[in-house]
């Protein structure tokens, strides 16, 4: 019998205590690649918001549920372009709601006169007016110019297709600034103040020193820092960590118990093998190597999970709906690093106990 068939053997005398073993390393590996997935999206999402227009970095409400439910006054927008290192400022209203039959379709508010209007690129018709809509040159809703797209009940012309290198804002639709305010019932509200810092500053610098000069306002630079206003994000992750550590302890100590029921119950076989001169790192080599398949098994249902947990919760849970998440190759290296390790350390103690018995010892075994 080859070394894999001998651990599959014995991994299948017990087959109902291996796969409850192996369930609970797959929920934690599940958890893993969830939380680890959606951080990735939330990164994502907010590299994209917080460059809007190609700005340095974007201010928004401290502790808004997400990126796109800020809600800043709109004065506040001239106090910021005051500042000695801020050369432009944008005011944006960032909408998320139903466009023709899609239910999550990113509208923004732009003013007319700011550079987040200004670098549009025009690829088609014209920039229009102030009833008029700019339409993404991804967004998926196949119009061209002289088409009419139905926002909340109501009907704007498309002026012209838009292109700026921008995953969001490409896959969107833009509006003059007062006309989503209007459709968001949020007059002289906005989500977002997007920065443009004077040639030669730092961002980060500038950032934090409007961070403090305004109370409330959170400045977003880099794409990681997304967590800090957007609480539903946070909450979830850290939540996340907290029960992928619980269920790391749980399914070490599972494993554990089902290796070390195992050598109970196989005392007598291992003397036998002890006998015809198996050395001691040969029977930890099986113990080990059980241990893993059990890991495996539980890594290959987690990745499911883990996957269809993360679509559940950027889909139905508290996350804004513009997160998708990202399964990298690193993501899922995570969670084989996770299954191997609970195998690893659930095997520690049962091997252990293995090497120790003598042959003896074992043999008179009842």
């Amino acid at each position: 019998m080859t070394w894999l068939g001998l651990v599959l053997k014995n991994l299948l005398r017990r087959p109902f205590r291996t796969t409850l073993t192996a369930a609970g390393v797959a929920i934690g590996v599940g958890l893993i690649v969830a939380l680890l997935s959606i951080a990735n999206g939330v990164r994502h999402t907010a590299k994209d918001l917080i460059h809007v227009g190609r700005s340095d970095f974007g201010l928004f409400q401290e502790g808004a549920a997400d990126l796109t439910r800020s809600l800043l006054p709109e004065s506040l927008a001239q106090r910021v372009a005051a500042d000695r290192d801020v050369t432009a400022t944008a005011r944006i209203f960032l909408r998320v709601g139903k466009v023709e039959n899609r239910d999550s379709f990113l509208i923004f508010g732009f003013d007319r006169g700011e550079f987040t209007w200004r670098r549009l690129v025009i690829t088609a018709g014209t920039r229009g007016g102030e009833g008029e809509i700019l339409v993404g040159d991804r967004s998926g809703l196949r119009k061209r110019p002289g088409d009419m797209v139905v926002v909340r009940r109501r009907r704007f012309r498309v002026a012209g297709l838009y292109h700026t290198g921008d995953r969001f804002e490409d896959i969107g639709a833009v509006l003059p600034l007062p006309v989503v305010q209007a459709l968001a019932d949020r007059p002289g509200d906005i989500t977002t103040i997007a920065v443009v810092v004077r040639h030669g500053s730092r961002p980060n610098a500038v950032a934090h020193r409007l961070e403090r000069r305004f109370t409330g306002l959170i400045a977003v630079t880099e794409p990681g820092q997304a967590v800090k206003i957007d609480t539903s994000s946070r909450l979830i992750l850290q939540a996340g960590w907290i029960f992928s550590l619980l269920a790391l302890i749980v399914g070490g100590i599972a494993v554990t118990n089902t290796m070390a029921m195992s050598v109970f119950e196989r005392v007598r076989e291992i003397g036998i093998l002890r006998a015809v001169g198996w050395p001691t790192r040969r029977i930890a080599g099986l113990i080990v190597s059980e241990a893993l398949g059990i890991g495996a098994a539980g890594l290959t249902v987690g990745l499911v999970l883990g996957y269809a947990g993360a679509k559940l919760f950027t889909r139905h849970g508290g996350l804004s709906t513009l997160v998708t998440p990202d399964f990298t190759p690193a993501v899922f290296a995570w969670g084989l690093a996770f299954a191997l390790g609970v195998g690893l350390l659930g095997a520690l103690y049962p091997a252990w106990r293995a090497t120790r018995l003598t042959p003896i010892e074992a043999l008179r075994h009842e």
